[in-house]
Formats: structure tokens, sequence, C-alpha cells
């Protein structure tokens, strides 16, 4: 065994608890490295941590564009489950409706209501066709809107980049939206084709278009005022040379403490250093006059 102090060689049956050579307290010197080396892992790893939130407040909560682009997207799931049209009819012992809409569609689809469109494919074609074109255009719709929702999630790994690619995805959310209005407005026109079929308007397409607009405006201010995440210089450091740590490249045993420290926290270890020493010295004096 070596002393931690100044390595020199302690024999194993040598009990005493300050070193031969230097008179150090090995258990108080072994301690002091333990918490130097804990110190140390901690201010590397805790670095990470801290340009994690930096990122996560900056995307979601970090000022009134961010919050408004969640609240953009509360919205955009609400549109969607108000109906782009409705499809009914009443005929002597049968009556049904489809609504256009998240939920007209699921319940449709659960209650068997659309098997009844696929039938009209050899009765009324031209009916059915624009009953599943539309359709087609709201799934479309709902996945794009999907996309733009995990571009969100996701947005705080490189909020300039995610917001580029939100602002491509509500410009073709919106001309989606812009053919599913045209769409909802032929249909009460396409069913009355059919005698017994009826069509209404409704206004999901149309909230659907302000929506993704909302979307496009919010993430081109996020391009333009160019929002990034306020994050330290030496926290950047201190993330590489943890890597290096991991890797082996570098001993943390070997690094100084603290290892990186800005200005501020200079000054601050500086001051706390000034006091601790002048009450050691106002301690001493008051045993002298005792």
């Amino acid at each position: 065994m070596k002393c931690p102090a100044c390595n020199g060689e302690i024999g194993r049956f040598e009990l005493s608890p300050n070193c031969k050579h230097c008179g150090v307290n090995i258990f108080y010197s072994q301690q002091k490295d333990l918490l130097a080396h804990d110190a140390k892992k901690c201010e590397l790893e805790y670095a990470g941590f801290r340009i994690l939130v930096s990122k996560l407040k900056t995307a979601f909560i970090g000022g009134p564009i961010p919050i408004l682009r969640i609240v953009s997207m509360l919205l955009a799931i609400g549109a969607i489950f108000i109906p782009f049209a409705t499809v009914s009819t009443d005929v002597s012992l049968f009556s049904s409706q489809v609504s256009f809409g998240a939920w007209g569609i699921y319940s449709a689809f659960t209650d068997g209501t659309f098997g009844a469109l696929f039938n009209l494919i050899d009765y009324l074609p031209a009916q059915a066709g624009v009953c599943f074109a539309l359709l087609a255009l709201i799934v479309v719709i709902f996945l794009v809107g999907f996309a733009v929702f995990v571009c969100l999630l996701l947005s705080f790994t490189n909020i300039i980049k995610t917001a580029k690619i939100m602002r491509g995805l509500s410009v073709a959310g919106m001309a989606l939206c812009v053919g599913a209005c045209g769409l909802s407005i032929y249909v009460p026109y396409a069913m009355g084709k059919g005698g017994f079929l009826q069509g209404d308007t409704g206004f999901g397409a149309f909230a659907c278009v302000l929506v993704f607009a909302m979307i496009f405006v919010l993430n081109h201010l996020v391009i333009k005022k160019k929002i990034q995440p306020q994050i330290k210089e030496v926290d950047l450091k201190r993330v590489e040379l943890n890597k290096k740590v991991k890797a082996g490249e570098v001993s943390i045993d070997d690094l100084p403490l603290p290892v990186f420290e800005t200005e501020e926290e200079r000054e601050a270890r500086l001051a706390k250093e000034v006091e601790s020493k002048a009450l050691v010295e106002k301690a001493k004096g008051g045993e002298a006059l005792e």
C-alpha cells in the first residue's frame, strides 16, 4: 500500500492511522481523493443535463412562440375532429350517416357503416368516388399533422432544422386542406344526384387550413428570429471531455478541480475562499485573546 499524499510505502501490518513518512492521516486523505473524484465526475456529467434542459426549455417553453407552437398542435388535434362533410341516407327501414371527421370516420369503421360505401361503387360510382377521395385526403392530412407533431416533439434536438421541416409540412398540409375544402363544398351537389343520398358541408377542412397557416407562421418566426438555446461554452467543453473520459482517453483523476469554470464561477469560488480564510483568522484571533 502507498500513502495517497507522499506515495510512500506502508507495510501491511502497520496499523497507525498516520503515514510514517509524512504524517498525514491516511483515511481522511483517501476520503478527500474520493470526494474530489466524485466532484469532477459530477461536474462533467451534469453539464450534459444542463444542456438538455436548456434545449427543452427553449424548444417548448422558452417564450411566446414555442408556447404558441404547442397551442397550435392542440388546435390541430381539435380541428381534425370537426366534420369536413356529412353524407346521410334515410329510406324506408334504413337510415345511416357518415361524418367525415376523425371521430365520425372511426365510428363508421367500427359500426360497419363504411361497408355501405363500398356497395355504392356498383350503383353510384361518382358519389362513392367523392366520398373515398375525401376520406383519402383526410387520412393524408392526418399523417401530415402527425409528422408535424413528431417534429415538434423532437424540436429540442435541432430547433431551426425541425422548424424548417414543420414549415414545409405545414405548406403541404394547407394545400391538402384547400383540396379538402373544395371536395367538402362539392359533396352536397354530388350526393344530390343519387336521390336518396344527402350531403352537407362541414367546417373541418377550413379549420385545418387556418391551423396549418398558424403552424407555418410560428415556425417561420422561429427560423427568422433564429431561436436557439443559450448554452455555456464551458458546458460544451465538459461534455466533450466527458466523452474522452468515458472512452478511456483521459483519466478523471488527472484532471484539476474544478475541471472548467466560467469567470462568474471563478469569482464566486475565490470570494468563498477569502470568506473562509477570514473566518479562520477571526477564530484564531479569538483563541489568542483567551
